[in-house]
């Protein structure tokens, strides 16, 4: 099994130290970020896993924790992040944001901010480097939990609360 870091970094912090090498992340916030939304607690006890990501999905690929996480995750919009898309599905209503659809729901640029601020104020993350991550995926989100994954989590207790969210904010976006 794979054990991700336990030291968690801020979104400020993880611009400059998550590596560029292959691997697997981990999405945290305090509990209560997300609205219905819980999962398994960090050994720290103040946080909460919410997503578990690879940065190499085969062996043709040439992603990296780094270009994940930051050019993704951090830097990117909801047409590019799983965990955008997540987030934004399960807070748009309650924050307000606004949305368009292409070929899929996607925030509209002031709301992407809003969403980048969000992530800064409530998220930490963690990685492991891993030469295969996409080896061990299922496995890590099997023995994790993280609440916002769907794929190779649908026994998940809240697979469906997230499926439901994701869905209303396609809805919403046409």
């Amino acid at each position: 099994m794979v054990e991700l870091r336990v030291d968690l970094v801020t979104v400020d912090r993880a611009r400059e130290l998550v590596p560029a090498e292959p691997g697997l992340y981990a999405w945290w916030s305090r509990p209560g970020a997300l609205p219905g939304v819980a999962g398994p607690r960090h050994p720290d006890g103040e946080h909460e896993l919410l997503y578990v990501g690879l940065a190499r999905s085969g062996p043709s690929s040439g992603a990296t924790l780094r270009s994940r996480v930051v050019g993704n995750h951090i830097r990117g919009t909801t047409g590019q992040s799983t965990l955008r898309r997540s987030l934004a599905s399960l807070l748009h209503e309650g924050e307000g944001w606004r949305s368009t659809f292409t070929d899929r729901p996607l925030l509209v640029p002031d709301d992407e901010l809003r969403l980048n601020a969000w992530m800064q104020e409530h998220l930490a993350l963690s990685w492991v480097v891993h030469e295969q991550p996409w080896t061990v995926e299922a496995e890590v989100i099997g023995k994790l939990a993280p609440p916002l994954n769907q794929s190779a989590n649908s026994s998940h207790p809240l697979y469906q609360h997230v499926r439901e969210a994701r869905r209303r904010w396609r809805e919403a976006a046409r």
